[in-house]
Parts: structure tokens; C-alpha cells; sequence
């Protein structure tokens, strides 16, 4: 019996899968106290008289609180997880409350049923550990001490868990859209489209006979090709100052709501998309963009990187490590916002090391006699500065006597021709990418397929392996939710899945767990290779 129990443990977040063709459509009506319970008991482990919830784990262990919120295991969507071999089961009221007939993993063994929740069963199994059918629950599962006020809202609010397939979907089609800023380089606008129009073009093309199946799929293979729906592709254009940008992507979505974001082009300002995709829980998938939102309250936007804040955090890991008793001068240009941001952010950086931060802005160089405008022998330099504004401060010698210079390739480039050769061993590179000699074979995948496709444009290669990598994780999350067309359901499956992409765009390594939004934490340090270029001198570093 035990191995019965455990097997349907595992699979019961397939059968949930397989019975959302006769999910009900309609809102579960609950009361909005006892929800209200439900919901703190759910997400923060408190109970209704407002302490932490206890319980015990394996028998005699004691917890409490944080220890056991529900949707850390059973997580927001309440359709489970997984971790490693473990399965956390679906606590979602279209799946606990009704009856599962749970397909076996040893054919021709006939198929187990699981009888559907009640109040009473569903009290045995949080505080007893005991299942619908009477067999015992993981012991890992936490045997909550709750009463039954706590009991009611707990149903109430998983209840509505995963309830109503999110707004974008239809029975035919499944609607995602972009967003592009008219202020954006055309060109960079048109590569992002392309790849956007193309994938989605042949997308559907390979599955056309997919719609057939779908309709007339036999019974036993409903849930491999019901879930079946068309891609269609929407290019929201962003037009103006940034304070109109909701009431232009309010319009956008009234128009036709979209399942999800996917990638997009808005090198900044990124906040008003967030605050967007927040207020209507609409996932953006990997914006290409230097200023992301940097929240732990947001939840829908997943981001390649950090942006102009990531190479902060690489410069303050590198000074930590190997010169935490330089002194430390940065230089930036107060007219780029970008340039700014990453100035702060090293402050904030720095700081929590308890190392502190002299900044100049450009013009000040040589302006005042006080100290923190001079540099000497045994600084650390950085600049947020691009290649021009650079080189001529390199060619003013007022860099010549610092031990250190960094800089980042996202503001200056890769190109170090014009370095001056008494400047060569002092300047150190944060590359934040696959180093250049090595990016070809990175993206050889995408390059390949935009070259066949004719729409591959070198000049904005990185835009176009953004955006591919964004679609190519969209099609596998979507295949995995396999017709549970719920959103947060989605993000859950996202977070489980970067770690073993092959695709990665242009970053040797990607990585995420539940609650992360950044693919990408790593960088290299790399020197001038005296060919005009740059090597790298470490190995790729996730701080």
C-alpha cells in the first residue's frame, strides 16, 4: 500500500493535467473572510487569529512559520513541483476536489483511483497525513496544527487556485505579443520583428495537422493534442514619454489580451511595462533592456540579466576579492542615465563591504583641487563611460598613475585598439557575455537559422538571439503546461526549466530557482589581448 501511495503521489499532477478539459470555467464563489484566511495561512504560513502556523515533519520534527508556507512546495499557481525526485502533488480545488483516475507508470497494470477531497478528508490529510483513500502521505509532507476556522479558508482559497484559464487563450489560438519604442533604432525594431514573425510563422506551419488532431484526438490521447493552440504574434509599438505608456498598453491589451509578453526591445524604462504586467499578472519572458525592475515584490517579468546595475555588481564583487584596501574612484557620465544607475549601484555595492566610494562626474576632472578629484598610484579607477568619452579622458593623462582601471564591454566595447599601450596593463574588463572568440559557436544555432530564414542582420545579432532564446523558452513552457493555460502556472515551469536549456543565448551559462528573475549573474574578467581585442582571465564567475 505504501508503494501505491507513493506512486500516486508522483503522478497526481498529471492527472490534474488530463482532467482540465472538464475544469469549470466559471469563478469559484468563496467567502471573502475565509478567503482572506486562506490566503494569509497559504502564502505566509499565519493563521486567523494571527500567529504562525506549527506543525511537525517526519514524525517528531517541529516547525513553524516560514518553515511552512504552502505555496513555497505547492507553489502559486497550487499545481505542485518538482525537486528532483520529489513531486510535490496539485492542491488546486479543480484537482483536489474531485475524483482522479490516475493513469499507472507499469502498463498493463490497470489505472489507481483516488477518491475526490472532502472537508473531512482534506482535515485528516493536513493534520493527520492521511490521503483521500486512507494511505499515508509523504513524510516530508508537514502535519499542520490548525483548527477548523483555519481548515475553511485554507478550501476557500485553493478553491480559486488555477481556476479560470488566464485571459489570451482561446480555443484556437494563443495570443502573445512584444513591445518595441518608436524612439528604438529602426533597424533594431525590424530585426526583433523579424525573428518574432518568422518563428511564429513556421511555428504554425509545422503544426498545422495539429488542429485536426486536436479536434478529433481519440480518448486516450486528448491530453497530448486538446491543449493544441495557434501562435499569434502582436507588436505593441510604444510611442512618446514613458507617462503614456500604460494608458497606450491598456489599450493594447483591451484590444486583444495576450497570454504572455515575450522579449521586447526597450533599452529603458522599463518600469511603467512592469508596473503593467504586475497590475494585470501577464508574464513578460526576457526583455531585452538595461534599467529591469529590482524587486523582490515583482513577480511576472523574467529577465536575461541585471542590466546596468549586473556589471556594478561584477566590478564590487572583483574589488571585494582582490583590492578591498585600494581606494576607490569611479567616473561617470551624469547626461546617461544608464551611466548613473550603474555609478549608484556600485555605491550601494561597495558599501555593504564597508568600503567606500569616491565619484566624479566627467566634467569635474580637474576642476578642484580636493583630493577625491586626483587620482594617485594605488586607486582602482572604473568608468561607466562609452569608448569615446573614454579614450579622451585616457588621452588627457589624468589616468596615467592609477593602478587599476576597469572597465565595463557593455559601455566601452570589445574594441581596444585605441588604448594607449602605457594604459594596457592597468585596464581589467567586466564582460558580461560569452567572450567574443567564443560567441559565434554560442549562437551558431540561432545564426544559422536567421541566415536560412534571410533575416539575419549582424549589426544587432544580440537582439535577435535575445529574442529567439525568449521563443524558444516560451515553446517548451507551453508544451510542458500542456493545456493548464494558467500564468503563474507557466512562470513555475520556466523557473524549472533554464537550468538544462541547451540554448542560451549569448551567455555561456544561464541558472534559476523558484522566486528568481534573473537568468544570468555571471561575468568575466578579461585584459586587452594585444590584438585589439580582449581575453578573458577568469572563468566565467556567478558571484
Amino acid at each position: 500500500m505504501l508503494k501505491l501511495n507513493k506512486m500516486i503521489t508522483a503522478i497526481t499532477l498529471f492527472a490534474g493535467l488530463i482532467l482540465f478539459s472538464t475544469t469549470s470555467q466559471n469563478e469559484v464563489e468563496v467567502d471573502s473572510k475565509a478567503y482572506a484566511n486562506g490566503k494569509s495561512l497559504y502564502k505566509q504560513g499565519i493563521l486567523p487569529n494571527g500567529e504562525l502556523v506549527k506543525a511537525t515533519i517526519q514524525g517528531d520534527i517541529s516547525v513553524e512559520g516560514n518553515q511552512l508556507i504552502c505555496e513555497t512546495c505547492h507553489r502559486k499557481s497550487g499545481l505542485g513541483s518538482t525537486e528532483g525526485q520529489q513531486v510535490v502533488p496539485a492542491v488546486a480545488g479543480s484537482v483536489l476536489f474531485k475524483p482522479l483516475k490516475l493513469p499507472t507508470s507499469k502498463p498493463p497494470e490497470p489505472p489507481v483511483y483516488r477518491e475526490a477531497y472532502t472537508r473531512e478528508t482534506l482535515m485528516a490529510a493536513v493534520r493527520d497525513g492521511v490521503d483521500a483513500n486512507g494511505q499515508p502521505l509523504d513524510p516530508f509532507m508537514p502535519r499542520y496544527q490548525i483548527d477548523d476556522e483555519a481548515l475553511d479558508g485554507l478550501m476557500a482559497y485553493v478553491s480559486t487556485l488555477s481556476n479560470t484559464p488566464s485571459p489570451g487563450v482561446d480555443e484556437k489560438t494563443i495570443h502573445f505579443a512584444t513591445i518595441v519604442l518608436s524612439s528604438n533604432k529602426a533597424e533594431e525594431n525590424k530585426a526583433l520583428v523579424d525573428v518574432m514573425a518568422t518563428y511564429v510563422e513556421q511555428k504554425n506551419i509545422e503544426t498545422r495537422y495539429e488542429s485536426k488532431r486536436a479536434k478529433n484526438a481519440p480518448w486516450h490521447k486528448e491530453w497530448m493534442f486538446k491543449p493544441y493552440r495557434k501562435w499569434q504574434i502582436h507588436v505593441w509599438e510604444l510611442t512618446g514619454a514613458e507617462e503614456t505608456w500604460p494608458d497606450q498598453l491598456s489599450t493594447y491589451y483591451t484590444k486583444q489580451p495576450v497570454f504572455a509578453l515575450v522579449n521586447g526591445l526597450v533599452p529603458t524604462g522599463w518600469n511603467r511595462v512592469s508596473e503593467f504586467c504586475e497590475g494585470h499578472a501577464i508574464p513578460c519572458l526576457f526583455p531585452t533592456t538595461q534599467q529591469p525592475v529590482i524587486s523582490d515584490e515583482n513577480y511576472y517579468t523574467i529577465y536575461l540579466n541585471k542590466g546596468a546595475a549586473h556589471e556594478s555588481e561584477a566590478v564590487a564583487s572583483y574589488i571585494r576579492k582582490n583590492r578591498p584596501a585600494a581606494r576607490v574612484v569611479q567616473i561617470h557620465d551624469q547626461s546617461d542615465m544608464l551611466s548613473s544607475i550603474s555609478s549608484n549601484a556600485l555605491i550601494d555595492e561597495l558599501n555593504k563591504a564597508g568600503i567606500s566610494v569616491d565619484t566624479v562626474s566627467l566634467g569635474q576632472l580637474g576642476e578642484k583641487e580636493s583630493s577625491a578629484f586626483r587620482i594617485g598610484k594605488d586607486d582602482t579607477v572604473v568608468l561607466w563611460l562609452d569608448r569615446g568619452k573614454s579614450e579622451q579622458l585616457f588621452n588627457s593623462g589624468q589616468l596615467n598613475s592609477a593602478e587599476l582601471i576597469m572597465l565595463s564591454s557593455q559601455y566601452y566595447g570589445t574594441d581596444t585598439r585605441l588604448i594607449p599601450p602605457d594604459l594596457t596593463d592597468s585596464v581589467l574588463f567586466i564582460h558580461s557575455a560569452e567572450m567574443p572568440d567564443k560567441l559565434n559557436r554560442l549562437l551558431i544555432r540561432s545564426t544559422g537559422w536567421f541566415r536560412a530564414k534571410r533575416i539575419y542582420n549582424k549589426e544587432t545579432r544580440e537582439i535577435q538571439a535575445n529574442a529567439y532564446f525568449a521563443l524558444k523558452v516560451l515553446g517548451d513552457a507551453v508544451k510542458h503546461i500542456r493545456g493548464y493555460f494558467y500564468r503563474d502556472y507557466m512562470i513555475e515551469k520556466i523557473e524549472h526549466m533554464i537550468d538544462d536549456l541547451p540554448y542560451t543565448s549569448i551567455f555561456p551559462r544561464l541558472s534559476m530557482a523558484p522566486d528568481q528573475r534573473f537568468a544570468s549573474r555571471g561575468f568575466y574578467v578579461a585584459k586587452t589581448d594585444g590584438k585589439g581585442g580582449i581575453v578573458n582571465l577568469t572563468g566565467w564567475i556567478a558571484p
